[in-house]
């Protein structure tokens, strides 16, 4: 029998946990992708995003064998240590070491670090998560650019390999590491499924729209509010907003903006939501709305599609083209007008038009999900 490759994963935060959103949907899906092909094993935190206590039925600072059978190593916070993360990875001996941020202190660096010293020659994948791009960089940019700058002086990603999910991430990888860095392509992996339509009532003038993601302001949930401030007053919006306050004093920003809202829009928080509440909820509702700084993948995104629900991005996330499908529309943060006119559109849309939209959505979440490509590129970065 052939041995399969073992790969080890690093990631901040990972399942049962669901209010980190992406990073923990794209480990699961490419873990539950390929788990056939190799032995993965992850470390990760005993915690989920801002919580203080251990998820219930682990044990915390040793393996846990996982019901997909995948063995998890949950690192409490009074345990986390250099030594003992170099003790774990070098015991385990593995064939890919596989990286799922670009500034985790305790889940990027220390391994980059240990990986330098002591295994020079061992492959190590690193996926950004879309980190480079220029509106995250523009976050905190002072900070990241000190830390950038340190850690090529260290040499820390000399010889990796980049895991990105489009041509456009690669780019942004070559602008800040070079010409010759090893990009791989891979598409992010989304949760199997069969896709069914879920009918929903939609009159002329009336919006139901949501928001689900981290509340932070790289998603941009106040610029939305502002926008939502303008509608006109023959168009009743009721605006569902879910997802882990990550910045409470931009929420508090946030929270002040509802309260001025006219009365035809009514905003509501309904707190985080688990991954696999994710498309059922969303299938109550006419448009999905992201007007992010930026983002890789999104998977919120096709969740929303995936549900028949039509979305209104901005035009930082790799989905383009969708207003053409009718899909949805990416946009320029800079077009507030065209932003609004689109919210106006789905406000006004009648119940045979909206029926139209929420088919094609739906179409192209398929298309994605069952992208023939996908889990093939997945395959090759640990090859």
């Amino acid at each position: 029998m052939v041995r399969k490759k073992k790969v080890l994963i690093l990631v901040d935060w990972y399942l049962p946990g669901y209010k980190a959103g992406g990073p923990i949907q794209s480990v699961a899906n490419i873990v539950g992708h390929l788990k056939d092909d190799f032995e993965f094993r992850i470390i990760t935190s005993d915690t989920d995003l801002h919580a203080t206590a251990a998820y219930p039925d682990i044990q915390p600072d040793t393996w846990n064998k996982r019901e997909d059978g995948i063995a998890v190593y949950y690192f409490s916070a009074a345990n986390r240590s250099f030594s003992k993360l170099k003790e774990i990875i070098l015991s385990e001996q593995s064939d890919v070491i596989y990286l799922n941020s670009l500034f985790s202190v305790f889940f990027t660096i220390y391994p980059l670090i240990i990986r330098k010293q002591f295994l020079p020659n061992r492959k190590l994948v690193l996926s950004p998560r879309g980190m480079l791009g220029k509106g995250a960089l523009s976050i905190k940019p002072f900070k990241k650019k000190i830390f950038l700058t340190g850690a090529k002086i260290l040499g820390l990603y000399k010889g990796i390999r980049w895991s990105v999910s489009s041509a456009l991430e690669g780019e942004e990888v070559r602008k800040e590491f070079g010409k010759n860095a090893q990009i791989q392509i891979a598409l992010n992996l989304t949760a199997p499924r069969e896709l069914h339509a879920a009918p929903r009532r939609k009159s002329s003038g009336l919006l139901k729209l949501v928001f689900i993601s981290r509340i932070s302001y790289k998603k941009n949930l106040e610029g939305t509010l502002k926008l939502l401030a303008q509608m006109p007053a023959d168009c009743k919006v009721e605006f569902d907003i879910y997802g882990p306050i990550e910045e409470p004093d931009y929420w508090s920003r946030c929270e002040e903006l509802i309260k001025t809202l006219p009365s035809n829009i009514k905003a509501e928080y309904k707190g985080p939501i688990a991954n696999n509440q994710v498309v059922k909820t969303l299938q109550a509702y006419h448009l999905s709305i992201l007007l992010t700084f930026n983002e890789n993948f999104g998977h919120s995104i096709i969740e929303s599609m995936a549900a028949g629900c039509p979305v209104l991005l901005s035009d930082q996330t790799p989905w383009k083209g969708l207003e053409v499908i009718k899909a949805g529309w990416d946009l320029p943060l800079d077009q507030e007008l065209s932003i609004l006119n689109a919210l106006i559109t789905v406000c006004k849309m009648d119940q045979v038009h909206f029926d139209q939209w929420s088919l094609s959505a739906l179409e192209y979440a398929g298309r994605v999900i069952h992208h023939p490509d996908a889990i093939h590129q997945n395959r090759l970065l640990f090859s």
